[in-house]
Parts: structure tokens; sequence; C-alpha cells
């Protein structure tokens, strides 16, 4: 249980976001039960080319395999979103200014790789959930689904990593810029604040000048004024709302795909979900038409 300094803080670095942290602290228990099922895809390959699996079966594997993904994405996100809001807090509270910034740096960082991978599932999951559930249950007899798309995005967020210029494109991983530029239009000044914080952390100017100021006293000398705090404080009120929104974000795209995978038999029930209002979050008002359709 978060004591009440450490309330206090998420409540003033998070905006109103800080609300979705009692609801990951009752989630992450239960997803942490969960165990994974993926299929070889050597052997995969292996059966199909052998004429060894039917039509029902191919699309049972795809949907396993889909599914399996889709949760084990939505669960690393939380727990590594939460550990940098952890972290964020931490460093905040230490009155540690390279450290914040490195801190703050990797919770954005993670807000852009999340919404790359998981933007779009939740509601694809929710409109296609009819004839995934067929899917599982061996009754799609006839013709051969593609999920091919939305594997892809799944796969990359999984598996991305340098690998080379030559190396297979789902799972290349992109320049960390291109991650938090997916987020400006939740958050409008989030690539311009991940500039300046990799200024920060990096072997640079900043990483040096927030150390001293010039003419400090009169004379045109350079003083040494170590606050980190002030220059938190700096941070905070020029970025006020870059943090609870990138929190946010990240958290419902990975809480909304949890929620449609409550329709299908394989993973933890997570009933705190059910009980969340989407109403003021756009995909969330449509993922859950999509469910009662």
């Amino acid at each position: 249980m978060p004591t009440h300094a450490q309330d206090a803080t998420r409540k003033k670095l998070f905006n109103g976001a800080d609300l979705y942290f009692p609801l990951l602290e009752k989630t992450l228990p239960r997803i942490l039960t969960h165990r994974y099922t993926f299929i070889s895809d050597d052997w995969y390959k292996d059966q199909v080319d052998g004429g060894n699996l039917s039509a029902a079966e191919m699309n049972a594997v795809v949907a396993v395999d889909l599914l399996e993904k889709a949760h084990l994405a939505a669960a690393t996100s939380l727990i590594r979103i939460l550990r940098w809001a952890d972290a964020v807090c931490l460093m905040y509270e230490t009155k540690n200014y390279p450290g914040f910034a490195g801190a703050l740096r990797g919770l954005i960082e993670n807000g852009g790789d999340t919404v790359d991978g998981l933007l779009n599932i939740p509601a694809a999951l929710a409109a296609y959930h009819h004839r995934l559930k067929e899917m599982l249950a061996g009754k799609m007899t006839s013709g051969l689904a593609d999920c091919s798309s939305l594997e892809h995005m799944l796969d990359h967020y999984i598996h991305a990593g340098w690998a080379g210029k030559k190396s297979d494109p789902v799972r290349a991983a992109k320049a960390n810029a291109e991650y938090v530029a997916l987020i400006e239009n939740v958050v409008p000044s989030a690539l311009s604040l991940y500039h300046r914080l990799c200024a920060i952390v990096h072997p640079s100017n900043q990483s040096v000048g927030w150390l001293f100021d010039f003419d400090e006293l009169g004379d045109r000398r350079i003083a040494l004024t170590v606050d980190d705090a002030a220059k938190i404080d700096a941070l905070l009120v020029e970025f006020p709302s870059a943090i609870g929104q990138t929190f946010s974000l990240t958290c419902n795209c990975a809480l909304l795909t949890l929620r449609v995978l409550h329709k299908f038999p394989l993973h933890p029930k997570i009933p705190e979900l059910k009980k969340v209002d989407w109403s003021p979050v756009p995909v969330g008002r449509d993922v859950e038409q999509l469910l009662r359709n």
C-alpha cells in the first residue's frame, strides 16, 4: 500500500491520472497468475505442410496465438508503465534531477511503444470477438482466418530490437522518437519534452548546463547552483500535463485490451475492469458498443 506521502506525490505529478494506480495495483496480481501457451512456428509449419491440421485446427491455433500475444503485450505494458511511474515519483521525492529526467524519458518512451503496439488492438478484437470465439472453439471449418495485420503489431511490440538494416521489418525497432511521435495527438508536447529529456540524460551541454548560472553574482562569472528541486519544478511548469496524459493513454490501451479479452476463456478474469466507466474515453465507448453487438 502506498503511503500518504506517495499518494500526494502521485496526485501532484499525474494530474488526475493518479486514479489509475489503485486499479493497476488490483489488476497486476491477477494477470501475473497466467501462463502462456505459444506453439512453435516451426512445428506449426511442419504440420501445415504435412496436411496434418484441418482448417478448424489451424484457425484455433491462429486465435490462441493472437489472443495470447495481446494479453502478453497488455500485461507487460502495464508492468513497465507502473515501474516508470514509480521511478518518476521516487526521483521527484528525492530531488534528483537527472534521475527524474531519465525516469520521465522512460515513461514517455514506454507510452509511445504501447500506443504503437496496442492502440488498435482493443477495437479490432472487439469487432471480431464472435468470429474469434468460433475459431477458438474449432467451429470455423471453412476458410482460413487472416489475422496477420494484428499479429504484426503485437509481434513488433514483443520482439522488435535493433538488428541491422536487413532485418525483418516487423521485428526491426524504429527510432525512439518515432514511437514518441505517435502520442502527440493526445500529448501535444510529447516530442518536445522527449528531446529535452534526452539532452539532459545524454552527454551534452544540457546535461551539465543545469548545474551553473552565468553572472549570478553580477560579476560576469559562473556560479555552480545545484538545485535539483527547482529544475524539476521548472520542467513541470513548462510541461504540466505530459506525465498524466502519457500515463493515462498507456493505461487505457492496455486495460481496454484486457477488458476485451474477458470475452474469451483463456485468461484470468479482472472484475475491477467491468466496473470502469469508459464513457469519457472515445475508444472505450467504441469498444463497449462493439462488445454489446
